[in-house]
């Protein structure tokens, strides 16, 4: 098999993401994001959270179609009931302890995360979050952000009436 040089792959996708601004139908370039772990601007969780959690969106819009990152910071004892998502959730632990119960409650296995260490739950498969001492989390996904929960009583959103929403 032929291998093609790096440079010209480079040069390919240069010039394939570039706009030229002096087209009409020139779409800008993407931005780039920093986003340097002092700086980090939490603010509440989202409602389809328990409560106490906060949370910071890193990149893109969990509201909206298209890939998002956000990071969730959890209070000491902290702990999401078992749910589930339609798209896959990519989650890294940044700090803390966390510990992921993964899988439907009869058959599920416990695996708890150090930091740096990642697992990615793929959509639709139940599982339940939780911290002893407290942690900060990274997920990313394809939005819009959508949280069902199993038991319906553990929805924050409606208080038990057990609609599956948005957030």
């Amino acid at each position: 098999m032929k291998s093609i040089p790096l440079f010209f792959l480079f040069a390919l996708s240069g010039s394939a993401l570039a706009a030229d601004p002096g087209k009409p139908d020139a779409q800008p370039a993407m931005q780039h994001a920093v986003v340097h772990a002092a700086d980090t601007a939490w603010g509440p969780g989202p409602p389809a959270l328990p409560p106490g959690v906060q949370a910071a969106v890193l990149a893109g819009d969990p509201g909206k179609a298209g890939s998002f990152t956000l990071r969730l910071k959890m209070p000491p004892g902290y702990r999401v009931p078992r749910h589930w998502h339609p798209s896959d959730e990519a989650v890294t632990l940044v700090a803390g302890d966390f510990t992921l119960s993964m899988g439907e409650a009869a058959a599920a296995h416990d695996e708890a995360l150090a930091p740096g260490d990642f697992v990615n739950l793929p959509a639709q498969m139940q599982h339940q979050a939780s911290t002893q001492g407290g942690a900060v989390v990274q997920v990313q996904s394809m939005g819009p952000f959508v949280i069902h929960y199993i038991d319906p009583k553990d929805d924050p959103r409606t208080a038990g009436a057990g609609d599956d929403v948005q957030d």
